[in-house]
């Protein structure tokens, strides 16, 4: 009788034992199930996050486009009214043209639903920045000085800042130009060979601005500026291909570095306010130099833009970032044509620049 009452006790705990390891593994099998439905869920809505930024991008590439036509369209617009108004026909503006921009090239964010989600987009003209295989020595002596007096060109410079600033300029030239002779004060293969990681000058066009970071005399703090001040990588793009400045679309660091802290910030302010500025700027700037004077420009549609999207469906962990460089008037009668996509954008902070490296993403 003990005997057989003892197996029955082992039984008992036999049985309990696999039922406990029964229910464990239930649980576990519970949760998988659980993480692969939340999994399920947070793919499908940033799916649908990444697309409604596409939305959104897309939005504003047509606003662009559009901008560009009526552009193009008001030159002939005084004529086709003396035309209407000789035949007797008045020619109301059709609706879509009288639509302002949801998404104009301004450099604010701008928000719209769309598919039960929100997007938020940006567009910023590349044409307001310096263009880096352009700017010529007088601008670039102008834009460099700046810089490394804190944003203050009216402070006198010794000859030690002198000296500095002259080799930024000439050895920037050197890496961009074609040939393997040396400005004065620049560096040609002959001076990188000899540094603990050797390399050769490019001497090609810049295709990133964090190129500027392998020229001899730029330094980290000239590059990305401090506090109140702006770096090299806020006042140049690697995409203008234009030989003059946009001054309506110019942000504000880049009249920081041409015109000082103070005469910026006032002329900032008026621009917000709708007050032409080109005239004040070219006054500022023939006091310097009238070359400096020719080089800004005013009334450009933007070609060049960087675009930047965020969208998010139902929580911010889902958030989608993409972002592009768009020519809006291809050669060859493309259309838009895409200069760079970064898809589903991961990064945090700065903004990448050309060939992987980081630009304001605000």
């Amino acid at each position: 009788m003990s005997g057989r009452g003892g197996e029955r006790g082992i039984a008992l705990l036999l049985v309990l034992w696999i039922f406990m390891i029964l229910g464990v593994l239930a649980l576990d099998f519970a949760r998988y199930m659980r993480d692969d439905a939340m999994a399920a869920v947070n793919l499908a809505d940033e799916t649908r996050g990444y697309y409604v930024a596409l939305a959104g991008m897309n939005r504003a590439l047509y606003d662009a486009e559009r901008l560009r036509e009526r552009n193009a369209a008001g030159r002939n617009a005084a004529t086709a009214a003396a035309q209407a108004a000789q035949a007797g026909q008045p020619t109301p503006l059709d609706a879509d043209e009288e639509e302002q921009p949801l998404v104009p090239p301004d450099g604010e964010w701008h928000e719209s639903d769309f598919a039960g989600g929100r997007w938020r987009v940006r567009m910023v003209d590349e044409g307001g920045r310096i263009a880096l295989n352009k700017v010529d020595e007088v601008m670039l002596t102008r834009i460099v000085s700046t810089l490394m007096q804190g944003g203050n060109p009216v402070a006198g410079m010794d000859q030690r800042q002198t000296k500095q600033v002259a080799t930024v300029v000439d050895s920037i030239l050197d890496w961009r130009d074609h040939d393997n002779l040396k400005r004065l004060n620049g560096a040609e293969s002959e001076f990188y060979l000899k540094q603990r990681r050797p390399y050769r000058a490019k001497n090609a066009y810049f295709d990133s601005l964090e190129e500027l970071l392998l020229v001899r005399g730029v330094t980290p703090e000239l590059f990305y500026g401090a506090e109140g001040v702006p770096g090299l990588k806020d006042v140049f793009s690697v995409y203008s291909q234009s030989h003059t400045l946009n001054i309506d679309t110019a942000p504000p660091a880049v009249l920081q570095a041409i015109l000082g802290n103070d005469p910026a910030a006032d002329l900032v302010e008026q621009r917000d306010n709708g007050v032409p500025i080109v005239d004040l700027v070219k006054a500022e700037l023939t006091a310097i130099d009238p070359v400096l004077a020719s080089r800004v420009a005013s009334g450009q549609a933007p070609r060049v833009v960087r675009l930047e999207a965020y969208a998010d469906t139902t929580a911010q962990r889902n958030q989608s970032h993409v972002a592009a460089v768009a020519d809006l008037a291809a050669e060859g009668g493309e259309g838009t044509r895409i200069l760079r996509w970064l898809d589903r954008a991961p990064w945090e902070g700065p903004y990448p620049g050309r060939a992987g490296a980081p630009e304001d993403a605000g």
